[in-house]
């Protein structure tokens, strides 16, 4: 059975509020605030936090084609900052179907042995116990999720997986060959837009719990959120290559 991430994480974000149910928190109340948000007049998060969001609201809104030398540099940089010993490989493909063709040329053994993506959530910020600093954070969440279109974005890098299930052929053994593939190819991607949002609730969490502006754990955040800003959808991870996809309107 192919593994729906996006499931996953609409599963997890549940959980999420159901706990702040439990704290009171007028979770229903959300979404209707974030239509529109006025971020820039919001005191509840941090100014850092803030602009953010604000930059979340342009990212669509610009007419330049995504800047794949300043990604690349980004992503070095990130890379390094990470403790890589070797600066990754990295291979662009033009669209999310032509990354998931060459994947799918790994074969299912190779995939397998591939492991999951981490290359963009090697840092991860402390967990307060503090309600209201984690209602801050997930509302920060929620914000970004909605500016940075994560859910439109889920629905694009699914397509070339469900494409390649509906056109299996309908032998027992070749559909279930096709399904086991696209899980594991499932499970080496990164939703820019989706790391980019967590990035913004991260640095809201890391600021309310002492981290410095300047501080390492910062800007590795920072970095997450310009990759996607810079045009960057999405990425793959093999032994060989980060395998990367730019940015397209959804």
């Amino acid at each position: 059975m192919e593994i729906n991430r996006r499931r996953l994480l609409d599963n997890a974000t549940a959980a999420v509020a159901t706990a702040m149910v439990g704290r009171g928190v007028n979770v229903f109340g959300i979404g209707s605030a974030l239509a529109g948000p006025d971020t820039s007049t919001s005191c509840r998060w941090h100014p850092l936090t803030r602009s953010l969001l604000e930059r979340a609201r342009r990212i669509d809104r610009g007419c330049g084609a995504p800047d794949r030398y300043q990604v690349e540099q980004t992503i070095r940089q990130f890379a390094d900052a990470s403790g890589y010993v070797k600066p990754p490989v990295i291979k662009w493909m033009n669209t999310p179907t032509d990354a998931f063709d060459h994947l799918c040329q790994f074969g299912l053994n190779a995939l397998l042995e591939m492991g999951t993506a981490r290359f963009w959530r090697r840092a991860r910020p402390p967990i307060s116990d503090d309600d209201e600093t984690f209602d801050r954070a997930f509302e920060a969440r929620m914000t970004a999720n909605e500016l940075l279109g994560v859910d439109e974005h889920g629905r694009l890098l699914m397509a070339p997986k469900l494409r390649a299930k509906s056109h299996a052929v309908s032998a027992d053994g070749e559909i279930f060959r096709v399904r086991a593939v696209s899980a594991q190819i499932g499970w080496l991607e990164t939703s820019m837009a989706d790391v980019a949002a967590e990035a913004v609730s991260n640095v809201e969490l890391l600021l309310s719990t002492g981290a410095p502006e300047r501080s390492v754990a910062i800007d590795h955040q920072l970095k997450i959120f310009e990759s996607y800003e810079r045009g960057l959808l999405a990425t793959w991870e093999t032994p060989d290559a980060l395998i990367c996809v730019q940015r397209i309107k959804v």
